[in-house]
C-alpha cells in the first residue's frame, strides 16, 4: 500500500488491508483489519466496501472500536434501494451515500435512515 502524507510529522497513517487486490475477501478479514487499525492507534477508519447482512460478531467489533474513540466511516452501498447494507448500517458506523455532480443522490446509492452524510460519487 502506498499513501500520500504531506507532513509525516503532523499526521500518521496505518493501513489495514482487509480485502485482496481484486477486492474480494471475507468479513473475518475485514474485521481483522479493523481490529489491527484500532490496536495501532487509529482515530478514523474509512471503508469503501460493503456486503453481507447483519452480524452480532461484527457489530461487537465496531462497537468496541467506537467505545475506544474510533470514528468508522463506510460506503452506504450501491444497491439503489433502501435496504440495509453492512458495515454502513451498524449504528456506530457513519454511512456515506453517493451524489451526482448536480448534488442529487446517485441512482445506484443505497438510501435509508442510516445515511448520515453524502459526497461526490458519480
Amino acid at each position: 500500500m502506498i499513501g500520500v502524507n504531506p507532513n509525516p510529522s503532523r499526521f500518521s497513517f496505518h493501513i489495514g488491508k482487509g480485502l485482496s487486490d481484486s477486492g474480494s475477501g471475507s468479513s473475518t478479514d475485514v474485521l481483522a483489519a479493523v481490529s489491527d487499525c484500532v490496536d495501532n492507534g487509529a482515530h478514523v477508519i474509512s471503508m469503501s466496501l460493503g456486503g453481507g447482512g447483519h452480524s452480532t460478531i461484527a457489530e461487537n467489533v465496531y462497537d468496541d472500536a467506537y467505545d475506544k474513540g474510533v470514528l468508522i466511516i463506510a460506503a452506504a452501498g450501491n444497491s439503489g434501494s433502501d435496504g440495509y447494507h453492512y458495515p454502513a448500517s451498524y449504528h456506530v458506523v457513519m454511512s456515506v451515500a453517493s451524489l451526482t455532480s448536480s448534488s442529487k443522490l446517485s441512482s445506484f446509492s443505497t438510501r435509508n435512515d442510516q445515511n448520515e452524510i453524502s459526497g461526490p460519487g458519480s
